[in-house]
C-alpha cells in the first residue's frame, strides 16, 4: 500500500511536468500577449473612395489589419463608428463575414486579415458633390486605432430604357457641368433635333452604350479658359488601394480603368436626310478615351452634306479606330491628338472630303504593349463593301498637312514599319491623297517624289519628312506629352500657314505665323 502511495505521487508529478512541457510546445505565434504595446495597425490610415454615383450602387475597397507582433493578441473590436446617415452607409466584411463588427477573436502573431469596406450613397436633389465619412475602429489590449473612409457622392442625370428601346434625348437638350450624364444604354439625338454638350460637361457611357447621333452634335466650345468636354468609362475605380506597401514595387500608380480600351461604344454619327446641309456637326475641346470607336461617321445611304468638324481634342486608347468614316461627307480634324488605338489612328472609305491639319498621331503600343500591330495606322480606300460581293466607291479627296504620324513601331525585320495604307478601287480612279509639310512614318519615297500620284499637286512634293523620330516629349500612355522635347525635333517649324488659320495650337499657345511646329502642339523657341 505504501509503495502504491509512492507510485500515484510519482505518477502525479509526471502528469504535471508532461502538462508543462506541452504548454511550453505552444507555438509562439498562439500564445496571447496582453502587452498594452501589442496593437493592430493597418495598411492605411484612410480609404478613399472614387466618387460614387447616387442611386447606381455601390463601390468597394480593400485594406489589411495586421498583427506585428510575434504572439498573438486579442482582437476586442473591429467595427464602424457611425450610424448610416441620411445619404450615405458604409459596411464591412471582416475576414469574409460581413456585418458592422467583429468583436471577441484572436489574431495569431505575424498574421493578417482582410477588410472590405463598401458604400452606398442614396439620391439627393443636390448638384453639387457631397463628402460622406466614417470611422473604422481597431481594438486590441487596450489600445484603439482607427482607419477613416471618406467617399464622395455626386448625382448623376441618367440616360435609360426599358428592354428594346433606346432612350432619346430631347430636342434642343442641352447638357451642362452641373451634373455628370450617364449613358446606360444607346441613346439618341434624333435626326429633326440638335444637342449642346456644354464645356466642362463629363459623360459616362456604360459598356455597349453610345451616343447615337442622327441629327446635330454642337460639343464644346473653344478658347484658353474654356473647361474640356470628357467621354469616358463609366468605371471609374482604382485597379488597387495604391497606399498598401505590399504594392510599393507595382508600376500602378494609375486607375486600372483609365487606360483600359473598349469599355463603351462610341460616339457615332449616322446623317439623316432630314439635316440642312449648313447644319455642321462640331466636336471642341473633348477628351474621348477608352471607347470601340472614338468617333464612327457611318453614312451607308451617301446623304449628301454631312459635315463634321473636330478641333482641338484628344482622342485616346480607342479598342479598335480613333476616327472612322464610311461615305463620311466632309471631315475636318484640326488641332487634335489621336493616340494608342488599338487597330488604326484613323480610317476613311467609301469617299468623302477629309483635311486633318495639326494632328498629332501617335500609334505607339501605349496600353497593347506586348502585341504587334500589323495595321497601318492611317488608312484611306475610295471603296466600301455595302452587301457581301457588293463594292461601292466614291472619290476620296484627302489633305494631310502639318502633322506628324508617328508610331516607333518596327516590322519582323526591325526596319520602322509603315503606317499609311492609300487604295484605289472600282470604277472611281480620280481621288486625291495629298500629304503636305508632315513628318510620316513610312518608308515610301513616293510622299516625297515629285509628280506622284499619291502627292499632287506637283509644288507640294518634297515638303515631307519621312520615317525621323519627332522626339516628343513623353509617349507612355499614363503620361503622354507630345509636345516636342527638342529644338532638334524635325517637326519644328516644319509646317506653312494653313487656311482656314489656325493661330493657336492644342493648349492655346499662339503658332508661328510665318513656320508653324507640324502637329498639334507649337514647339517652344
Amino acid at each position: 500500500m505504501k509503495h502504491l502511495r509512492r507510485f500515484f505521487w510519482i505518477l502525479l508529478a509526471l502528469v504535471g511536468a508532461g502538462s508543462a512541457l506541452l504548454t511550453g510546445c505552444e507555438p509562439r505565434e498562439d500564445i496571447i500577449t496582453r502587452d498594452a504595446g501589442a496593437t493592430l495597425t493597418a495598411t492605411v490610415d484612410t480609404v478613399f473612395f472614387d466618387t460614387v454615383f447616387v442611386s447606381r450602387g455601390s463601390a468597394s475597397r480593400r485594406f489589411w489589419v495586421h498583427n506585428r507582433n510575434a504572439k498573438a493578441v486579442r482582437v476586442d473590436e473591429i467595427a464602424l463608428v457611425g450610424a448610416a446617415s441620411a445619404v450615405a452607409r458604409f459596411e464591412l466584411i471582416i475576414d469574409g463575414r460581413r456585418g458592422p463588427a467583429r468583436r471577441g477573436f484572436d489574431l495569431r502573431g505575424r498574421d493578417s486579415l482582410l477588410v472590405i469596406a463598401t458604400v452606398t450613397i442614396d439620391p439627393n436633389a443636390a448638384d453639387i458633390a457631397f463628402i460622406v465619412t466614417d470611422d473604422v475602429r481597431l481594438t486590441a489590449n487596450g489600445t484603439t486605432r482607427t482607419v477613416k473612409l471618406l467617399a464622395y457622392g455626386e448625382n448623376a442625370r441618367y440616360y435609360n430604357a426599358s428592354s428594346g428601346f433606346a432612350p432619346v434625348v430631347a430636342c434642343d437638350t442641352t447638357w451642362t457641368a452641373a451634373r455628370p450624364i450617364v449613358l446606360l444604354k444607346n441613346t439618341v439625338v434624333d435626326s429633326s433635333c440638335t444637342l449642346i454638350i456644354a464645356p466642362g460637361t463629363r459623360v459616362y457611357v456604360a459598356p455597349g452604350a453610345s451616343l447615337v447621333v442622327l441629327g446635330r452634335l454642337q460639343c464644346g466650345a473653344l478658347g484658353p479658359d474654356v473647361p474640356g468636354v470628357t467621354f469616358r468609362g463609366l468605371r471609374r475605380d482604382d485597379y488597387y488601394d495604391t497606399r498598401d506597401p505590399r504594392y510599393e514595387t507595382l508600376d500602378i500608380r494609375f486607375p486600372k480603368y483609365a487606360f483600359t480600351p473598349g469599355q463603351w461604344g462610341t460616339i457615332l454619327f449616322r446623317p439623316s436626310r432630314g439635316l440642312r446641309q449648313s447644319d455642321r456637326n462640331e466636336i471642341f475641346n473633348t477628351s474621348i478615351r477608352n471607347a470601340t470607336y472614338g468617333v464612327l461617321i457611318d453614312n451607308p445611304r451617301v446623304v449628301p452634306g454631312h459635315k463634321l468638324l473636330i478641333e482641338s481634342s484628344t482622342i485616346r486608347t480607342a479598342y479598335t479606330v480613333g476616327i472612322y468614316g464610311a461615305g463620311a461627307g466632309t471631315v475636318e480634324v484640326i488641332n487634335t491628338v489621336v493616340a494608342h488605338c488599338g487597330e488604326r489612328a484613323v480610317v476613311g472609305v467609301g469617299g468623302g472630303t477629309w483635311r486633318l491639319a495639326h494632328c498629332s498621331i501617335d500609334m505607339s503600343s501605349g496600353p497593347f504593349t506586348g502585341s504587334r500591330r500589323a495595321t497601318e495606322a492611317l488608312a484611306f480606300n475610295n471603296a466600301v463593301e455595302v452587301a457581301e460581293n457588293v463594292v461601292r466607291s466614291a472619290k476620296t479627296d484627302l489633305t494631310v498637312e502639318n502633322s506628324i504620324l508617328w508610331s516607333g513601331l518596327t516590322d519582323e525585320r526591325g526596319q520602322l514599319q509603315n503606317e499609311i495604307l492609300l487604295l484605289r478601287e472600282g470604277s472611281t480612279s480620280d481621288s486625291l491623297y495629298t500629304f503636305r509639310h508632315n513628318v510620316l512614318q513610312t518608308p515610301f519615297a513616293r510622299f516625297n517624289i515629285e509628280g506622284d500620284k499619291y502627292n499632287r499637286p506637283t509644288r507640294e512634293s518634297g515638303t515631307n519628312i519621312l520615317s525621323q523620330n519627332p522626339l516628343y516629349r513623353n509617349i507612355d500612355y499614363r503620361n503622354l506629352d507630345l509636345r516636342l522635347d527638342s529644338l532638334l525635333s524635325p517637326a519644328r517649324r516644319l509646317g506653312k500657314p494653313v487656311s482656314p488659320a489656325v493661330p493657336v495650337d492644342l493648349r492655346n499657345a499662339p503658332r508661328s505665323s510665318v513656320a508653324p511646329s507640324a502637329g498639334a502642339y507649337e514647339s517652344v523657341p
